[in-house]
């Protein structure tokens, strides 16, 4: 059985960092190099058997053949008999996108954009060298610190046949993921990626998956009907553009998808060039590292920059008299800021010249005089009884949109052509309201469907019936607080945990924590339960340790629980459950080529607190 600290070769096991259905991964330490790298090595029970070894030494001289920035390097293989059958790559200091997203959903659909054109280009290159994925997902895309998307785990991948250009479809890959070819056993081909590659695009501007059901069978028959909601009913943030970029990629028929996925791609960088951020390899890896080291301020940052840019470029398209175009890029401005002055003063002056020409743009905007948001919204062309199936959309300051289908009734039918933003319908309305930090809260009243938009203001007009009780609940309950609207803040009841209030109006309550990310809600006509979950912020620990010992110089490697970390640099420290205060482990590995006897291991604990910052210096053991 293979132990921390054994030796394979020239390889030393430092740490046990994962685990997948084929394998279990390390990180090492090339001995002779001196360099931290990954090792995998197969399970040992499927060492046996020869169609693992077989998938396993596939994998190895599938990505041997690819050198791309955006794929995972392997530097080693080695598959003796009667030894351990390993893959030597490089150690990502980052984690899988599955986890990002887990702790914290994409809340604008832009970086949703950023991270799948890294995985688009990798794919691209793959399939240049005639290797087809097959297992694109969230799991095995790992994100690097500095922003550098890297697609892994091609152990299921297969060599494409030049000639046709297809595969035969086994049914290897997660079920989630998988193309209507794929599930069905049809042949394969390139556009079986794009649409794995479209389902993540999905899930990371939704916050879900397409197809979801209660086991993998109800899974593969709604992948097999292609019938999804559409990413723009689901999160209207995503936009016109975006949306048909998405639906093109996951279109049924692989002769509708993008013919190549160099070309969804080329979309998304048009897509981003619309919104004014950069798509080249440097400033994109770069947008995204300032995204992960402080999403709070990059987002905060991001919107203004988005409704700035926006409403520029609309108005540039309105003097050259696009005004579709136009519309759809104040849509988008909306959707992030509901009551964004500019962009309504521009619609109410479009509207009154149209009334004055008694002649219609094509287009309905809704003005709320009370209010004095103006929203547009795109018409679906669901029937009835599939807008009463549609999901409920839960909103907490404009920037997270959250989805709950019911999972008993199949989804509405998609809208699988590009809505015209010329064409308009009122917002449906009658769903639950689902409110909290993971969009899964419930609550006992039902309100209307604002379509995802921002909340509206605080000081909205008081409902014209009686007022309503409302109970606001947060966890975790010790230290947090609740507002509504621009009041102050006032802590939970302590015998309860809770905090009840009368209201005559809709409102906007907030709750928050030092602990944890603070989140707002709306509080509709009729609702009576706010159900917050907080999300713990991570500690933060800053290690440092010399790097010479007596003028002589020595390396030195370091993990935060279980985590690669850079000496000087803030590492997180991430909370699980509902306990705020953990002891992480820090390890240091130090080396010298110089003196070995500066080659040492050992462990330090510390006790740290959600939201804490900590710094640890090294204590080498005598």
């Amino acid at each position: 059985m293979i132990q921390v600290g054994q030796v394979l070769d020239k390889y030393e096991l430092l740490e046990r960092v994962g685990q997948g259905g084929m394998a279990v991964v390390y990180r090492g330490l090339d001995r002779s190099l001196k360099r931290v790298v990954a090792v995998k090595i197969l399970h040992k029970h499927l060492a046996d058997y020869q169609e693992a070894r077989d998938r396993f030494e596939r994998e190895a001289q599938a990505v041997a053949k690819l050198r791309h920035e955006n794929i995972l390097e392997i530097f080693d293989y080695a598959a003796k008999p009667e030894s351990e059958a390993y893959i030597v790559t490089e150690f990502i200091d980052g984690q899988t996108l599955k986890q990002v997203i887990t702790d914290r959903p994409i809340a604008f659909p832009e970086l949703g954009a950023m991270l799948i054109i890294q995985v688009g280009r990798a794919l691209a290159h793959a399939h240049a060298g005639g290797i087809l994925h097959r297992d694109v997902k969230p799991e095995n895309i790992m994100i690097r610190t500095d922003g550098v998307v890297k697609l892994m785990d091609f152990g299921i991948s297969h060599m494409v046949d030049l000639e046709r250009l297809t595969v035969t479809g086994q049914l290897l890959g997660s079920p989630a993921y998988m193309a209507p070819e794929h599930v069905e056993g049809r042949p394969l081909d390139f556009r079986t990626d794009v649409f794995a590659a479209g389902i993540v695009l999905y899930q990371l501007c939704v916050g879900k998956l397409p197809f979801e059901g209660k086991n993998p069978h109800e899974v593969l028959k709604r992948i097999a009907e292609c019938r999804f909601i559409d990413p723009r009913t689901a999160n209207p943030r995503i936009g016109n553009r975006l949306g048909r970029i998405i639906l093109r990629a996951m279109a049924a028929a692989p002769a509708d998808r993008f013919a190549s996925v160099g070309e969804m791609v080329t979309a998304l960088e048009g897509y981003l060039d619309e919104s004014g951020l950069p798509h080249d390899k440097v400033k994109l890896a770069s947008e995204l590292a300032r995204y992960f080291s402080s999403p709070v301020a990059y987002e905060q940052a991001l919107e203004d920059r988005l409704i700035a840019h926006l409403t520029k470029r609309g108005q540039e398209l309105l003097e050259r008299d696009d005004r579709a175009a136009a519309l759809d890029l104040f849509d988008r401005v909306l959707t992030i800021d509901a009551d964004n002055e500019k962009v309504i003063a521009i619609l109410d002056g479009l509207n009154r010249r149209a009334r004055v020409k008694a002649a219609g743009l094509g287009v309905l905007a809704a003005l709320v005089i009370g209010g004095g948001a103006l929203m547009i919204h795109n018409k679906t062309r669901e029937t009835s009884e599939a807008l009463e199936l549609a999901p409920t959309i839960a909103s907490h300051d404009g920037r997270t949109v959250r989805v709950v289908a019911p999972e008993d009734q199949p989804p509405p039918p998609l809208v699988d052509d590009a809505q015209d933003l010329a064409t308009a319908a009122d917002a449906s309305t009658g769903g639950t309201v689902a409110t909290n930090g993971n969009g899964a809260a419930t609550n006992g009243g039902t309100t209307t469907n604002n379509g995802g938009s921002r909340p509206p203001p605080p000081d909205a007009a008081p409902i014209a019936s009686a007022s309503w009780p409302v109970t606001v609940s947060v966890t975790p309950r010790m230290g947090s607080e609740v507002a509504f609207g621009d009041g102050e803040w006032v802590p939970l009841t302590p015998e309860t945990g809770t905090l009840a209030r009368t209201l005559d109006r809709e409102i906007i309550v907030r709750a928050r924590n030092e602990c944890c990310e603070p989140q707002e809600a709306f509080a509709k006509a009729g609702v009576s339960q706010l159900v917050f979950n907080l999300q713990f912020r991570p500690a933060g620990v800053t290690v440092s340790c010399p790097t010479e010992v007596d003028g002589t110089p020595r390396e030195v490697f370091v993990t935060v629980a279980g985590k690669a970390a850079t000496l000087g640099a803030n590492a997180l420290v991430l909370f699980e459950g509902s306990i705020d205060q953990k002891t992480a482990t820090i390890e240091f590995v130090t080396s010298s080529a110089v003196d070995p006897s500066l080659t040492k291991s050992w462990t330090q604990k510390i006790q740290v607190r959600a939201g804490k910052k900590y710094k640890v210096t090294c204590e080498p053991p005598p």
